[in-house]
Formats: C-alpha cells, sequence, structure tokens
C-alpha cells in the first residue's frame, strides 16, 4: 500500500510538471543562468533589458496564441514585423507623429491579416499554405517599399522612448498581456476561439458562425503583430527590411512551449507569457555564456522538441503527422 501510495504521488507529481513544463523550464533556467554566469545575469539591469527585449515576441506570440488554439498556423509573423516596422519608421520620420506611424502599421497589418482569414475561410486553402505565401508576399512588399534601405528612428523620440526604451516597452507589454488575457478569459471571442480548436463541427452545432469567427481572429493577430513590429522597429531603434527572418520560429515556439497545442482547444496566453520568458532568458543567459549564434539555434530547437514531447499527450492508436 505505502509503495502504492508513493508511486502515485511521483505520477501526480510528474504530471503536474508536464501541466507546467515551461514555468519550470524557466525557473531552471533563471537558477542555472543565474549560478554559471558570474553574476551578470542576476543583475537589475540585465532583467529589466531582458524583460525588454522580450515584448515584441509576447506581443506578437499573444496574437498567434488565438491562431493556434484555432488549430491553425501564422509562418507569415516574421515577414510582417518586418513590414509593420518599417512603415513605422517611414510614417514617423515622415509626419514625426507617434500615433500616425503606429495606425499605419497596424492599417496594413490588419489589411494582410484579413486577406490570409478570407483566403483561408473562403477558398479552403489551409492556413499553413496561405501563411507561407504571405511571409513571402510581406517579405517582397517590405523590400519593395523600403528600397532595401535601413529607416534609422532618431534616440531622443517619442516613438523610441514610449515602445522601444526601458520601463516604458515592459509597461506596454505587461498592459498588452492583460489585455489580451481579459479578452481571452472572459470574452465570447475568446471561449468560442477555443470551442472551434477543440471541436469546429460541435462549434458549428452551437450556432458560431465559424468562418467569421476564424477571419476575427486573423485580424487580431494582426493587431497584435503590428503593435509587436512597431515595438522591434523602437527597440533596435530603425525599420529593416532585414528584421525578422525566422522570427515567425520565434513566435510560435513561445507559444507552443507556453503549452497551447497545436491541434487546437488547448492552452492560453498565460503559458505563452512564461514561454515568451523562458525564450527571453535562453537567450540571454547564452549570450553571456558567449555561446556562438548556431551553438544557441541548436539549444533553442532541442528545448522546443523536448518541450512539445513532453507536453504532448499521444493516444497510442493515434497517427503523428
Amino acid at each position: 500500500m505505502g509503495m502504492t501510495n508513493t508511486k502515485n504521488k511521483a505520477e501526480l507529481i510528474i504530471d503536474k510538471l508536464k501541466k507546467n513544463i515551461s514555468l519550470t523550464a524557466f525557473i531552471i533556467l533563471f537558477i542555472f543562468f543565474s549560478l554559471t554566469t558570474d553574476g551578470k545575469f542576476l543583475t537589475s539591469n540585465n532583467i529589466q533589458t531582458l524583460l525588454g527585449a522580450s515584448i515584441d515576441l509576447l506581443i506578437c506570440a499573444l496574437g498567434a496564441t488565438f491562431i493556434i488554439m484555432l488549430g491553425s498556423i501564422d509562418l507569415s509573423s516574421g515577414s510582417m514585423i518586418s513590414l509593420c516596422g518599417v512603415i513605422a519608421a517611414k510614417i514617423y520620420v515622415t509626419t514625426t507623429s507617434t500615433l500616425a506611424a503606429v495606425l499605419a502599421a497596424i492599417a496594413v497589418s490588419v489589411l494582410f491579416y484579413g486577406i490570409m482569414g478570407v483566403a483561408h475561410t473562403r477558398l479552403q486553402v489551409p492556413t499553413f499554405i496561405v501563411t507561407l505565401g504571405f511571409l513571402s508576399i510581406a517579405r517582397a512588399v517590405v523590400t519593395m517599399i523600403s528600397s532595401g534601405t535601413i529607416t534609422m528612428i532618431p534616440f531622443d523620440s517619442p516613438f523610441k522612448k514610449y515602445f522601444g526604451l526601458k520601463p516604458w516597452i515592459i509597461i506596454l507589454g505587461l498592459v498588452m498581456f492583460i489585455i489580451v488575457w481579459l479578452i481571452e478569459r472572459y470574452t465570447l471571442f475568446g471561449r468560442y476561439t477555443r470551442l472551434i480548436g477543440g471541436d469546429e463541427r460541435v462549434a458549428k452545432l452551437s450556432g458560431i458562425n465559424v468562418n467569421k469567427q476564424k477571419v476575427l481572429v486573423f485580424l487580431f493577430a494582426g493587431l497584435l503583430t503590428a503593435i509587436g513590429g512597431v515595438v522591434m522597429a523602437a527597440r533596435i531603434g530603425s525599420g529593416s527590411p532585414a528584421i525578422g527572418q525566422g522570427y515567425e520560429l520565434n513566435v510560435i515556439s513561445a507559444v507552443v512551449l507556453g503549452g497551447t497545442s497545436q491541434r487546437g482547444g488547448i492552452g492560453g496566453v498565460r503559458g505563452t507569457l512564461i514561454g515568451a520568458l523562458t525564450l527571453a532568458v535562453l537567450s540571454n543567459g547564452l549570450v553571456l555564456l558567449g555561446m556562438p549564434s548556431e551553438v544557441q539555434l541548436f539549444i533553442k530547437g532541442i528545448v522546443l522538441i523536448l518541450a512539445v514531447y513532453v507536453t504532448l499527450e499521444r493516444n497510442p492508436n493515434a497517427i503523428t503527422k
């Protein structure tokens, strides 16, 4: 009896660790880098830098969480971040209006994501293909409008101050997270998204306009991606057509590492917050340890695969695709 109880307790602990793998990984990495970087990691300045560097990823990943909760995918976010950053930088330099710059980026991003949503729902094109196509389209558009050049943002500008510097960038990230969490938790928009991802047929039988909801989710993701693009441009101090390449993998990693299932219906933005912070801690710690960039990419890939392996619920009769 005693051995059975011990075994049951061990299984419960393992189950809790699996359900909170992102938080577990965050704590382990935080402790590890605190002990191995000669005190460089655990400083007030470095922690603020780490948090600031994670905000654009977090904001973009919040929108991607809803798309993945649908059981869909977004491969265009890296190119869209670049496009939104270049548009915002160019509009700001031309008009010196922060509001105009942000609204222009939002308008373009929402338009592009709206087209993606309509292409998926009306033309029945899988989101993998639609967003992969727009990865190339957005990259082509940003290259054309920028002529391959970088648009610098003045360091002393309000645009840079409120969207790219501490503490404002951290405050912005916290506010965005709280708003999106409230939307997910307490609105029909959040509930419908989760229900569609869980079982689309049940959602249709419940009277939900599934296609309309899917388009709304893409529009919502477009809004958040635009803000993330603005934050990234302000943080690095320029709108560049070269930024954002491969960034969609970071966004997807933050969402999946946070426990949102690619099959849809499971997860949420609280996990995405931890996922984004875990990736930020990992990147920051590896830099402080002097790891080459290719080693950093290798380790990030291993961490993502292990996280999915540990958290994925498997049916022995199911086929993994």
